[in-house]
């Protein structure tokens, strides 16, 4: 459980970082001053979510058996 919240608080600090720098990109930028969702979304969601879906694949019961756990 614990290296799960590690991870979990890693992937959102992450997408967090990522919206910030984002962000303050697009406030340097010239030009329009709009936030680059596509930007946040390639390098900031995609990287953090990729890890838990290969890991889901690969270890799927790992993944059940934390969710029937919670159930109980």
């Amino acid at each position: 459980m614990k290296k799960f919240k590690i991870c979990l608080t890693l992937s959102l600090s992450w997408i967090v970082l990522v919206g910030y720098l984002v962000w303050a990109n697009g406030l340097l930028a010239r030009g329009t001053k709009d936030f680059r969702w596509d930007e946040w979304i390639w390098f900031g969601l995609i990287p953090a979510i990729v890890p838990y879906i290969f890991y889901y694949i690969w270890k799927p019961e790992v993944i059940k058996d934390f969710l029937n756990q919670n159930k109980q």
